[in-house]
């Protein structure tokens, strides 16, 4: 007999085993507990046959905006029970036993021809953000500026209040990844997922005594044994010359390390995205990140309770395919929205342009003033997402 439930302390021995015979990364003790995991479990009988990881987060949707969400990390059924909609159980667990605490889960998802996409789009989950993979070929660099390479935890946490203040400063205005704290970075040395398989250290370039850039790196050959730095985050607090300057630090360092490739991940919305492109680096691949509100009426109904004379006067109307009618609010006015749960949840997290969705048909609003678009859009504003590949692997 199958059965699904929550994570208990007791399971993490089976559920550890069970990372190393899946096709995902796999889980240690230390990297479980450190990252405060938890999961959703499918057992046969008393045999773990099946689960889904998940880590708490606090996640930016940007402006300073902040919700609670669970990430997916790796999840797994045995090949003997696939087919079965033994995963889509275990997902829709996961609302009955996080929701209201988290109100959306995240996954980082393969491309658009894979199963994994085509399964995750089948159970409710939309793409919140398009993540494009360079890389660039290791040369000797035409000039060289003198930068500082911190190999390890102790090093960094004196600087960690510097670079926790570097971060914000660049990043303040911006979606998409969890929130920083001033041991994130040292913490990434012994609790980061795949530090079996990477080489860390920190490149901070400095003007005086104050940190301009840095780049977090991962010096590694995993997957495909080609020797190489994949830069897992990067921040420049100055303009295009200091990038620059970043740029010839980094291709220093892989250089004198005698490494092949640089590779670099970033969102289709990152500032850095042009500038990677005029130096040279290529496209690999694209990929996405997934997800969906847990449920998307009660966080309308939360955002809207920020605004209350809103609610008060307004009685609204929202239909979609899945979640059908719903209404919210006490006025006497009632706006009707329609639009497809894709497009909803996207607004509900700050993913879509109202006013261009609402002129190309994909919202539409029925006795809606104004003034009720305009606070919309001040609920929901389209926020730019970064993308950090330090946060999804």
């Amino acid at each position: 007999m199958i059965t699904i439930r929550p994570f208990q302390k007791s399971d993490l021995k089976e559920v550890l085993a069970l990372s190393k015979r899946s096709s995902s990364t796999n889980r240690t003790h230390d990297t479980w507990q450190s990252n405060n995991m938890t999961a959703i479990l499918a057992f046969d009988g008393s045999r773990l046959i099946g689960a889904i990881p998940l880590e708490p987060r606090s996640f930016s949707l940007g402006d300073k905006k902040l919700i609670n969400i669970l990430w997916v990390s790796g999840a797994h059924v045995d090949l003997k029970y696939r087919g079965q909609g033994i995963g889509t159980a275990m997902d829709q667990k996961i609302k009955e036993c996080f929701s209201p605490k988290f109100k959306a889960i995240l996954v980082y998802r393969g491309d658009e021809t894979s199963q994994a996409y085509r399964w995750y789009k089948k159970i409710g989950y939309h793409e919140f953000l398009p993540i494009l993979s360079f890389k660039r070929k290791v040369e000797k660099p035409d000039s060289i500026v003198r930068y500082m390479t911190l190999q390890n935890g102790l090093e960094i946490r004196q600087w960690e209040d510097t670079i926790y203040n570097c971060f914000n400063e660049c990043n303040s205005a911006y979606g998409g990844f969890p929130q920083r704290h001033r041991r994130f970075w040292s913490d990434k040395f012994n609790t980061h997922y795949y530090r079996e398989f990477y080489n860390y250290s920190l490149l901070v370039l400095r003007h005086r005594d104050t940190m301009i850039s840095y780049a977090f790196l991962g010096q590694t050959d995993m997957k495909d044994s080609i020797k190489r730095i994949d830069i897992l985050e990067i921040v420049s607090m100055g303009d295009n010359i200091s990038k620059k300057f970043l740029y010839n630090a980094i291709m220093d360092y892989a250089y004198k390390c005698n490494l092949k490739e640089i590779r670099i991940q970033l969102s289709f919305q990152d500032p850095n995205l042009i500038w990677m492109k005029s130096l040279g680096f290529i496209n690999r691949w694209r990929t996405n990140i997934m997800g969906k509100i847990f449920d998307p009426i009660d966080y309308f109904k939360d955002c809207l309770s920020k605004s209350i004379d809103l609610e008060q006067e307004y009685r609204f109307s929202i239909q979609t395919p899945v979640l059908g009618i719903k209404h919210v609010g006490q006025g006497k006015k009632t706006i009707s929205l329609f639009t497809h749960d894709d497009v909803f949840n996207k607004m509900l997290f700050g993913r879509c342009n109202i006013t261009n969705a609402i002129e190309e048909g994909k919202i539409v609003v029925l006795g809606g003033e104004e003034r009720v678009i305009n606070i919309f859009k001040t609920l929901f504003p389209l926020n730019n997402w970064r993308y950090f590949h330090i946060d999804y692997i």
